[in-house]
């Protein structure tokens, strides 16, 4: 995947479903432009019980978007909720990027991902990543999961911790910047301001270089409850472009 879309594909699921029913299940629509222009679409869904939670999120490319990055990619994941964060219990993401089909399934066992199908093979596309260092790692939708129940909390999103999405392993972190304003479907909210920060720490993609594949990518989210279904959300993100400008993400409904 380019690095132009892995921070929003990232960032899109800090949509985390701590604090609200199944029945009262929510769907949060988000857009992802670059300069202005609308390039990725992203929908995600939640649900949660008392003892765990489940998340879906869809990413796909619109407008000229099509034209350098056309994909469709379907990520989900099940898990349970635990007195020291997150365990989760079996991640998937599967679709297509530039015409490629990609799967991955991880299940989880005793604090190891295990992975079930992985399309291609894992070791094709990147570096492998040793053993060792997948111990103890959660995927990207439970990291954001673990974020936003820690924000429903504490009122606060210093949190870090290890990620493996089945090819990479990356380290992660969110720390509180503090109340902000923000003007959000043409009103004024109180946001909780966080910096977002992911680091690869192996698995790099063959053919990259290292050093520029390695450098810290940072991230700004503002997170607000803006339905009583949900815990605060984010309704915007920020983050450099790889090619120029800024690329913002921001919430477009809930249905």
């Amino acid at each position: 995947m380019k690095p132009l879309l892995k921070p929003c594909l990232l960032l899109v699921l800090a949509l985390a479903p701590a604090g609200f029913s199944e029945a009262r299940a929510a769907e949060a629509v988000y857009q992802v432009t670059q300069t202005g222009i609308p390039v990725v679409e992203i929908t995600a869904q939640f649900e949660t019980r008392p003892d765990g939670y489940w998340m879906r999120s869809v990413s796909r490319a619109v407008g000229i978007g099509r034209l350098f990055a056309q994909h469709e990619i379907r990520s989900e994941v099940e898990g349970a909720w635990h007195a020291e964060g997150v365990a989760p219990q079996r991640y998937q993401a599967e679709g297509n990027w530039r015409g490629d089909a990609r799967r991955t399934v991880l299940l989880y066992r005793e604090g190891m991902p295990q992975p079930l199908d992985m399309e291609p093979p894992e070791g094709t596309t990147n570096e492998p990543v040793p053993l060792p260092a997948r111990r103890g790692t959660i995927d990207m939708l439970s990291a954001f999961a673990l974020m936003s129940r820690m924000v429903t909390q504490t009122g606060r999103c210093d949190v870090a911790g290890p990620i493996f999405d089945g090819r990479r392993r990356l380290d992660w972190s969110s720390r509180t910047i503090g109340a902000a304003q923000l003007t959000h479907a043409g009103q004024q909210v109180e946001t909780l301001q966080c910096g977002l920060e992911s680091r690869l720490i192996a698995g790099v993609r063959h053919g990259d270089d290292r050093t520029r594949a390695t450098q810290p990518r940072q991230a700004m989210a503002w997170l607000a409850k803006v339905d009583q279904r949900l815990p605060p959300i984010p309704v915007r993100v920020e983050f450099p472009s790889t090619i120029f400008g800024t690329m913002r993400m921001e919430l477009r409904r809930i249905k």
